[in-house]
């Protein structure tokens, strides 16, 4: 047929070359297409493996805090991680490395359907870098301040204006103090003077002078009340706490314990020493440029235990401890004991050597002791320090109701003087005890204050820098002894950064553009992720 014989004719010689390399060039754009798709899948894979990776991240770093310390932050308010059993940077690399592997897995433990593996993401390893601890300042300032919301840190300013006073130091106290102490040491006897001051015995003894009605020689009854201890007069001593305080690293350098347990000295002399304490000097805008320390110090109030409020805590006197820093409970104790009765003794001194009646008495006492020397000044300075036992007795009177929780007046006058003159030499801890009873407890007036006010105008003489770090003694003190001996503060990670690093091998690492990469082997990348506590 003709058409049989059509279909076996022979091409032109070159004809069939050209009709076959359609097909060939057909294969080559297609293992290029492929080639070229395949390596965009490729990098887009890698690429957005980072952003799995970085969801999974999250999702640890989540976790890893969720399992932050409860004590801490249940008893002070603070989040942070670790800080027990040694846990540190390390150990919380290691619990994310761990959670985040588990988050990249692509199979449930007891799946029922079937999952693909798109990243394959192998060689994952973390690590923290630039941790972020509780007792760096900008943390630790953070948390405060979102404990405290802002409120609290008015309210104590509020409290403590007006409050606020200068030195109470006399300084013509201390010549006749002076004075007296070489009275007391008998430098004065069987002395007369000759000179325009000296005066005869008839004109010392004058017959208008008022009788003596102390009942006795105050310098020796002073002397005798304060050899057994300040703390004596003021609070039960058999009941004060024996705790001792081992502090994170100790910022005040140990000093002499004073007026706990006297030395025999005399009556000049304890007086001296008390009234070393009566500085408490401000600057004028301290309540507003102060605000930090303010915070702290309202954040104290809420958290520790001081004599008069005990909240719970390990160490009874912990606000006593912020502003005195001495490791044995009874020292923080004794030094605010002795700060308050210089402070109030001075206060009170004003208030007695205004009042004419009692200037009178006194220097009847004053010549009947010291007129033996025919010396006015010494007659004089015996007077003065006789009136300073007077307001030192009222201090004691103050200082026991604020002990107990009770309010008195910030500045005295004769008028609301719980002491008389004639219990000057019969003053005792019950008497003491006896006339505090009678202040209020908590009163809400302007011109009273409070211990625990006094102890706030304590703490705001001290630095920033020496309370931040006696907060965290006290913190790490009471947490030991409650739950965990390996506590330590320093190691509480409030937020980290971690680096991560892993590998997303090749699904197509036989394309020709992958030529040189080593059988399953992939991409090695990194990322870093922040996580952790942050203020608002």
């Amino acid at each position: 047929m003709e058409w049989e014989n059509d279909k076996k004719k022979i091409l032109p010689k070159g004809q069939a070359a050209d009709s076959g390399s359609i097909t060939v060039f057909l294969c080559i754009l297609f293992l290029l297409f492929f080639s070229l798709l395949g390596v965009a899948f490729e990098n887009v894979r890698v690429l957005s493996s980072q952003g799995y990776m970085r969801t999974a991240a999250y999702a640890a770093a989540m976790t890893v805090f969720g399992n932050y310390n409860k004590e801490l932050y249940e008893e002070y308010g603070f989040f942070a991680y670790g800080g027990y059993d040694g846990k540190e940077k390390e150990d919380l690399a290691e619990e994310f490395n761990e959670i985040l592997v588990q988050n990249i897995q692509t199979k449930p433990e007891k799946e029922q359907s079937t999952y693909s593996n798109l990243y394959r993401i192998g060689e994952v390893e973390s690590s923290v870098e630039n941790e972020k601890k509780l007792v760096e300042q900008e943390i630790f300032d953070g948390q405060v301040k979102a404990y405290l919301k802002g409120a609290a840190v008015e309210d104590l300013k509020e409290s403590l204006k007006g409050k606020i006073s200068g030195d109470l130091a006399d300084n013509a106290m201390d010549e006749k103090l002076a004075l007296t102490r070489e009275y007391e040491n008998g430098e004065f006897d069987g002395q007369q003077e000759t000179d325009t001051e000296t005066v005869e015995e008839s004109d010392v003894a004058d017959s208008n002078m008022p009788e003596d009605v102390a009942g006795g020689n105050p310098l020796e009854i002073f002397k005798d009340m304060v050899r057994d201890g300040i703390l004596n007069l003021v609070c039960d001593a058999s009941r004060l706490s024996d705790g001792v305080i081992e502090p994170i690293e100790n910022l005040v350098e140990e000093t002499e314990e004073r007026g706990d347990k006297g030395e025999d000295k005399c009556a000049s002399e304890y007086l001296q020493e008390m009234l070393e304490g009566t500085e408490l000097s401000f600057e004028q805008n301290i309540l507003e440029k102060e605000i930090q320390k303010l915070a702290y110090i309202s954040y104290a109030n809420k958290q520790f235990s001081f004599y008069a409020s005990d909240k719970n805590r390990t160490t009874k006197y912990g606000m006593e401890y912020l502003a005195a820093g001495k490791k044995e409970e009874r020292d923080n104790l004794s030094y605010i004991v002795n700060r308050l009765l210089g402070i109030r003794t001075m206060i009170n001194f004003v208030a007695v050597v205004s009042n004419a009646v009692l200037q009178e008495k006194s220097f009847a006492t004053a010549t009947a002791l010291a007129g033996f020397t025919g010396l006015p000044p010494v007659v004089k300075a015996v007077q003065y320090v006789i009136l300073l036992i007077l307001a030192f007795e009222e201090a004691c009177v103050d200082v026991t109701a604020l002990l107990e929780g009770r309010s008195v007046p910030m500045v005295k006058s004769a008028k609301n003087l719980k002491m008389t003159y004639e219990e000057v030499c019969l003053a005792s801890k019950t008497l003491f005890a006896s006339k505090a009873a009678t202040y209020p407890v908590e009163g809400k007036s302007a011109a009273d204050i409070t211990y625990q006010q006094y102890l706030c105008l304590f703490l705001l003489t001290i630095s920033s820098e020496e309370l931040r770090s006696h907060i965290f003694d006290l913190i790490q003190y009471d947490l030991r002894e409650k739950y965990n001996q390996t506590f330590c503060i320093e190691d509480c990670i409030c937020a980290s950064q971690y680096v991560i690093q892993y590998s997303v091998p090749y699904l197509f690492d036989n394309l020709p553009y992958l030529s040189g990469i080593e059988k399953g082997k992939g991409n090695n990348r990194s990322l870093e992720v922040n996580y952790g506590y942050k203020s608002r």
